[in-house]
């Protein structure tokens, strides 16, 4: 078993005991039919995944990156699909957009999402 392996399947153990459950949401545009004028083929899935939440510190309000009720959400990378900006994640059934994610890598695999949400 490499690093790797171990890093995220702790990483995936740790978010799963100390975390909460959230839903994450794409929707995925369809094409334009230019002879009807509509989109087609659009489509939506979900997941749910434990997270941890937070809110920004002091700090990081001050530096100007993030606004007053942005959350700092993490999330295991094993068993997820890579969260995309404008994604959405239900957290206490209040929605959030995804407006940053950001990688943690362990070695050669991602372990973490850390996303930047905001509703």
């Amino acid at each position: 078993m490499t690093l790797d392996t171990r890093a995220r399947a702790t990483a995936d153990k740790l978010i799963g005991k100390f975390g909460k459950s959230v839903t994450l949401t794409r929707v995925t545009e369809g094409t334009y039919d230019p002879s009807t004028g509509e989109m087609s083929g659009g489509s939506t899935t979900t997941e749910t995944v434990a997270a941890l939440v937070k809110d920004y510190n002091g700090i990081e309000l001050l530096s100007g990156m993030v606004q007053a009720g942005d959350r700092k959400v993490k999330v295991a990378a094993l068993n997820v699909s890579e969260p995309q900006i404008n994604d959405t994640l239900t957290i206490d059934s209040l929605v959030y957009s995804v407006l940053a994610v950001k990688s943690i890598w362990s070695g050669e695999k991602v372990a973490i999402y850390e996303l930047q949400v905001r509703k």
